[in-house]
């Protein structure tokens, strides 16, 4: 296998990722058109869009030992059909009930994808000094996704009705299906990383797992809601649809020249200081939309700026600081607790539907990224309470690297 395949994973995992996160958020920008149409409440809405989360309770650790232990084709192959299935019912569903069972059936597709994309970048760029880069480019498939769905979702939905986006999406989620028949999995682990990796790690390895899937999971229904619910925020101000999906939607420009710029710098000893900032761009969003004298435009880029500085940094805490499966159960973890966003984004959409305004909303959103900083700042405590680090080569790939060690035992590479 050519020396470089791994960037052709990289590209694979970035247009499948994109094509998913951009079905993920059609449910954004017509949200307005679903109440209209099918005379649902915001909080109904809600758990639509808040039913990605639903599936992950139940597929995530299975998902984290499936990409660890089949072969990488056969376990996207079978992730991927979900998602093609769900998005094709959504498009022709009749009802919402329907539409739920439609986005459903996505949800498990792409709770599964999510893990199985961290899991095989982590093992093609294990001890890679990129590691970082290659994060970044992951995330940003989710930014590039995301706006494509808010301003491709918005322009459709106001043309040409609220099915009309899943139309689209359900020919882009098969040509991706297609495209995945060309992956492969990283060669396996020497010798001395797999003995390493086969090892009991401890209970503070344990630990820091779950304070780093809490994080993720505040920080990532912090963000999802303001994307959920902020175009329906603006329509109510006055703003057409397809402007309001437009200004929220530019927040992924924002995102991804942070992503890009910043990532060459996240090493283990600072990715807690990128995830620290990112809440605190998270906390400032909120802040903005609800200023009516300020351009929602400076909102946007704020949480623009909150994806950009923390996820590829979060993403890669798990490769900084695990080795072997211990990895994948790590984004298994990740997901399994992001799952519980189902109960956050409902609870959003029922404040709204009972107080007749957005700030209680926002409130909530801002509690979030507040907890998620304060998750942040217990890893850094943690860090540095660690034994002292080691240094040792990287697998020929030239230089050196820091070993930080969680239990004296698992050591990684930054």
């Amino acid at each position: 296998m050519p020396k470089n395949y791994r960037w052709t994973i990289v590209a694979l995992v970035f247009l499948t990722t994109a094509v998913g996160m951009m079905a993920w958020s059609m449910v954004f920008p017509i949200l307005n058109l679903l109440v209209r149409d099918l005379g649902i409440t915001r909080a109904q809405g809600g758990f639509l869009s808040g039913l990605f989360y639903f599936p992950g309770v139940f597929v995530s650790l299975p998902g984290s030992w499936m990409f660890s232990r089949l072969p990488a084709r056969r376990a996207f192959a079978f992730t991927w059909a979900f998602i093609a299935v769900g998005t094709l019912i959504m498009a022709v569903s009749p009802s919402y009930l329907v539409l739920c069972l439609g986005r459903l059936l996505f949800s498990i597709g792409m709770n599964l994808h999510l893990i199985g994309a961290l899991k095989i970048l982590a093992d093609w760029f294990r001890g890679h000094k990129r590691l970082g880069l290659a994060m970044a480019v992951y995330s940003s498939a989710i930014s590039v996704g995301v706006f494509c769905g808010m301003n491709f979702g918005g322009k459709l939905g106001g043309d040409h009705g609220w099915r009309a986006p899943f139309y689209l999406v359900t020919a882009l989620t098969i040509a991706g299906w297609l495209a995945l028949q060309a992956i492969r999995g990283a060669p396996a682990a020497d010798g001395d990383e797999a003995a390493a990796s086969s090892r009991r790690f401890s209970f503070r390895a344990g630990a820091i797992i779950w304070i780093m899937g809490s994080c993720y999971f505040l920080f990532g229904i912090g963000s999802d809601s303001f994307l959920t619910f902020t175009p329906d925020f603006l329509v109510q101000r006055g703003f057409p649809l397809a402007r309001a999906s437009a200004v929220v939607g530019s927040y992924a420009f924002v995102a991804l020249i942070i992503k890009l710029t910043t990532s060459p710098f996240i090493k283990a000893r600072n990715a807690v200081y990128f995830v620290s900032a990112g809440c605190l761009f998270g906390v400032l969003s909120d802040v903005l939309i609800l200023q009516g004298g300020i351009n929602p435009l400076f909102a946007s880029i704020a949480i623009g700026g909150a994806f950009g500085i923390t996820m590829p940094a979060i993403y890669s805490m798990p490769a900084f600081f695990l080795k072997g499966e211990s990895v994948g159960l790590a984004y298994g973890i990740f997901q399994l607790l992001y799952s519980f966003g189902l109960a956050a984004q409902a609870l959003i959409g029922f404040t709204i539907d009972r107080t007749g305004g957005y700030g209680v909303a926002y409130g909530l959103m801002m509690g979030f990224f507040g907890v998620a900083l304060v998750c942040a700042l217990i890893i850094f405590l943690m860090k540095h309470r660690e034994p002292a680090a080691t240094i040792r080569p990287q697998d020929g790939r030239g230089g050196a690297s820091t070993g930080i060690s969680l239990s004296g035992r698992c050591a990684s590479r930054g």
